[in-house]
């Protein structure tokens, strides 16, 4: 993917009152958005500017300068507000930002965002870096509207309006002496209580008052003082080229300090999330929901390490504990023991010791370090790499056989490769059915064994007692890992219909790993499936805000769509489905919804001719999605013949409800060992 870093003009536009608009008179509100995008695409590209993206009713523009912004923006206004069809609210902020092919993100992204929130209908409001560019120039003028806190940005923003003939604008909250005239704590308060007074009397000011006070809790009354993120640790090896080791030894610490039953530790997806990033560690440590974090560097040279590692209290960046160590290689094991227990003691947990984890069989270093390898390449999950760290843990088995949290690990990854259709789904899942196996049989004390096991019987042997079995002795064993919460709410709860404690265990492994974007997906899926579908939208925007690039965000959104009446808003979706498979997919549905039978046959097609190998089961809900079905019925056979592990969708698919009323259907539930919807 091509990316660049770059200062650029980012400009948010939203239609006022869309929402109720959309929920009261359909046509109009789509009628509305054909009149927005033909106003405002000539007036971007006049001003040089980069239209990036609909999102809703919302626009997204960049500007490589800040006048060209500002001047688009204040046409685009007078322009809507002379013809009085609707009104719009328009943010801009200037900031570093980051293009990827043809989307951009970053905190620029975000504060443009905000701010057009709250600006007024009809008005178009700036930040103080936009203000500070065009505050000389005689053709723009500004005025200081307010100072917000906006969510997800640290210190408070002063907002500014753009003051021009045909733009809306309104009295400053306070003026730009505001500090001065509050400056006095009293005065301020005074103030505060009069204007209460005068709004809602007397009465209503006390309670408010006593309601807040119940009702807000401090920060610290919500942040669990036992909880931690362990941040990946920084590879200061002379030729970085040890960040595996360095993630490696990150991870191990994590899958030591979760196994201690008081301390809530935030999983490895949400804690790895800020590699690299150059974020305030309070500012990570708000985000994460903990109170402390351990981090720390590693320097590998041949068999000699120094690590250095630093507990840090979060909500003053104080260091409660730092410490360096010297050893060789062969004593990395023993020293990952000993900076747990450094944690457990300055953290004053109730526990005499660590439970130590076994990484090898034989503590074979070479083989270990393998595995770290392996673990390394199986984060990055596309194909290539999931093959590469498949090689690597099967390296490191023979080295040492005995390893069983190796077996588990490939277990793991050949999951993914079945699950992927990166490898036949009969043969991956095999294959991960003896390694997990194999895993239990060396150390019935190590989760991963049970967790895959698990995952095997669900996804391809439909073996929902068996399953539930295998994934309640993982969960006796690590009760807090986000990713046996996953599975078993995701994969076994979800898959046989009980919504309620599909739910539950998704929003625990939520709670433990806040910033997996996977999480958010599925948890909007479950909702989805379980007809939830006001609910659904929030994790599914979720989603996309952690990863805007996320595969089936678009899809899942285009499916909501469906089941609340709007395929026009279907289409969009689809139409920005990152990856490919499940774009022709999705157009295939959204064409048909919207009655555009040419393009609904040519995209089934399209799909049935390139897929129809490894997606039974999605060609079975694009024909029963049609009315299509005896075509339906027979991809569904042969998904279950082929022991597609996609029919873990069955139960509530919204896609299959044409079926419903068919004998077949009941039928099919029944060999799939569900009860009818």
């Amino acid at each position: 993917m091509s990316q660049t870093r770059q200062l650029a003009a980012i400009m948010f536009t939203d239609i006022v009152g869309y929402t109720a608009l959309m929920g009261n008179d359909e046509q109009k509100a789509f009628e509305l958005l054909n009149k927005n995008r033909q106003l405002q695409k000539p007036i971007i590209e006049q001003y040089n500017g980069r239209w990036i993206k609909e999102l809703g009713d919302g626009v997204m523009a960049s500007f490589n300068t800040v006048s060209d912004a500002v001047n688009a923006a204040i046409k685009i206004q007078q322009n809507c507000n002379a013809t009085k069809d609707f009104q719009l609210r328009i943010g801009i902020h200037l900031g570093e930002v980051i293009f990827e092919n043809d989307d951009v993100f970053g905190d620029g992204v975000n504060i443009a965002a905000r701010i057009q929130a709250l600006a007024t209908p009809g008005g178009i409001w700036v930040s103080e870096s936009v203000h500070n560019n065009v505050v000389n120039k005689n053709d723009i003028d500004t005025e200081f509207a307010k100072t917000a806190q906006l969510k997800n940005v640290k210190e408070p923003v002063r907002i500014y309006q753009v003051k021009m003939e045909g733009v809306v604008t309104i009295k400053p909250v306070f003026s730009t002496t505001e500090n001065k005239i509050f400056k006095n704590k009293k005065t301020f308060l005074l103030f505060i209580g009069l204007v209460l007074i005068l709004a809602s009397g007397y009465f209503v000011y006390n309670n408010f008052q006593k309601k807040s006070k119940e009702n807000i809790p401090s920060k610290v009354e919500v942040i669990n003082d036992k909880s931690i993120a362990v941040l990946p640790f920084v590879d200061m090896s002379a030729g970085k080229d040890q960040e595996y080791f360095s993630d490696g030894l990150s991870e191990e610490l994590l899958n030591l300090l979760a196994k201690i039953p008081e301390l809530k530790v935030i999983g490895r997806t949400s804690s790895f999330s800020f590699k690299g990033k150059n974020e305030d560690l309070r500012t990570i440590a708000e985000k994460l929901g903990v109170a402390h974090l351990l981090e720390g560097s590693v320097r590998k040279d041949g068999n000699k390490i120094r690590v250095t590692a630093q507990l840090i209290k979060a909500t003053d960046g104080s260091h409660l504990w730092s410490e360096t160590y010297d050893r060789d290689l062969k004593g990395i094991f023993k020293l990952q023991d000993e900076i747990s227990q450094a944690v457990v003691q300055q953290l004053k947990l109730k526990l005499l010791e660590v439970p130590s984890v076994k990484i090898s069989g034989t503590g074979n270093i070479e083989s270990y370090n393998l595995i770290l390898q392996g673990n390394y390449f199986y984060d990055k999950l596309d194909k290539d790499n999931v093959a590469k760290a498949v090689d690597f843990y099967n390296q490191a088995l023979a080295i040492d056989s005995t390893d069983a949290r190796a077996w588990g690990q490939l277990a793991h990854a050949v999951s993914r490769q079945a699950w992927q259709n990166y490898i036949d789904q009969n043969t991956g899942y095999e294959k991960a059915r003896q390694a997990a196996l194999k895993a239990i049989s060396l150390d019935k004390t190590v989760a991963i064994g049970y967790k895959e096991l698990a995952g095997v019987k669900s996804y391809h042997d439909f073996d929902w007692k068996g399953a539930e079995e295998a994934y309640q002795t993982a969960l006796r064993l690590e009760p807090e890992n986000p990713d046996i919460l996953y599975g078993i709410g995701g994969g076994l709860y979800f898959a046989t219909g009980r919504w309620e404690e599909s739910i539950r265990a998704m929003k625990k492994s939520i709670e433990l790993d806040p910033l997996k974007p996977l999480s958010h997906l599925n948890l909007g899926n479950i909702l989805i499936h379980a007809g939830r579908t006001d609910e659904a939208i929030a994790y599914l925007k979720k989603a996309l805000e952690l990863n805007p690039q996320f595969q089936r965000v678009h899809l899942y959104f285009g499916i909501l769509y469906f089941m609340i009446q709007k395929p026009e808003m279907a289409l969009k979706e689809m139409q920005q489905e990152n990856l490919e498979v499940f774009r022709i997919f999705g157009l295939a549905l959204a064409y048909h919804a919207l009655g555009h039978g040419k393009e609904a046959d040519d995209s089934l097609k399209d799909f049935t001719d390139r897929f129809q190998n490894d997606w039974n089961y999605l060609l079975a809900e694009l024909h029963a999605f049609r009315g299509e079905k005896d075509q339906a019925f027979m991809w569904l056979e042969n998904a279950y013949i082929k022991k597609d592990s996609w029919l873990v969708f069955l139960k509530g698919d919204p896609l299959l409800k044409n079926l419903k009323s068919d004998s077949r259907y009941n039928a099919f539930m029944k060999k799939m060992n569900l009860s009818p919807d």
